[in-house]
């Protein structure tokens, strides 16, 4: 399957793509003292906006997507691993921030309870879990031309929402922030809004917020 290279994407898919970059990096907070580990990097795109930490580290299983990454991102402090987010070759508490990205509803039950298990251990306590995931997805079945059975659109197994994601945590990860990103072009994409500073973009984005809560989600978790 081909995958889509954000890195590539022009006008306003790429514009959508910066400013859900900046989102995620606004509540991550990156800064020097920080080891960040982005589960999911996929070709690196959001990961390229986090290299003010100390340390990056970026999981992903697919290879292609990898090559792109390490072709884009150049620098000292990435590092890119191939490897099962179930399974991470990574040393116990030992991450100050961990981002999961568009992960969770892609996976089986399983899966997502392994991966939640194997954030917590490398954690430190005291640090920093952000979650995106499409919110309240109403999810679509496409019939497979191969072997003629429903297949979810996107390969999204799961609606998801706050509730959800906080029930595959742990008890000592509160919920101390959460942002819902529009499905409105007026905010995400629209040329009128391309330009405005990001701090002027999120306080509109936020605003809108309270009457339409949007097609995605970020939540971030404190690991007490």
């Amino acid at each position: 399957m081909d995958i889509q290279n954000i890195f590539e994407l022009g006008g306003r898919d790429r514009h959508r793509q910066q400013r859900r970059a900046q989102v995620i990096t606004f509540y991550l907070k990156p800064s020097k003292g920080d080891i960040i580990l982005d589960v999911g990097c996929a070709e690196g795109f959001v990961t390229s906006y986090f290299l003010k930490a100390g340390f990056v580290i970026g999981l992903e299983l697919s290879e292609n997507s990898l090559k792109i990454a390490k072709q884009k991102l150049d620098a000292d402090n990435v590092q890119f691993i191939r490897a099962d987010a179930t399974a991470m070759p990574i040393r116990a508490s030992s991450i100050d921030k961990v981002t999961v990205l568009e992960v969770l509803e892609h996976l089986p039950t399983e899966s997502k309870q392994r991966l939640c298990g194997e954030i917590d251990r490398v954690l430190r306590r005291g640090g920093t879990l952000i979650i995106t995931v499409p919110y309240k997805e109403k999810i679509t079945y496409t019939r497979c031309i191969h072997c003629g059975k429903l297949t979810p659109l996107w390969g999204h197994l799961h609606s998801m929402d706050e509730g959800k994601v906080s029930q595959l945590l742990p008890q000592n990860y509160a919920l101390i922030s959460s942002c819902h990103l529009l499905n409105v072009e007026i905010v995400s994409a629209s040329t009128i809004f391309q330009h405005l500073p990001f701090r002027f973009w999120l306080l509109l984005n936020n605003l809108l917020g309270k009457i339409r809560k949007g097609y995605w989600i970020l939540l971030q978790y404190s690991k007490e």
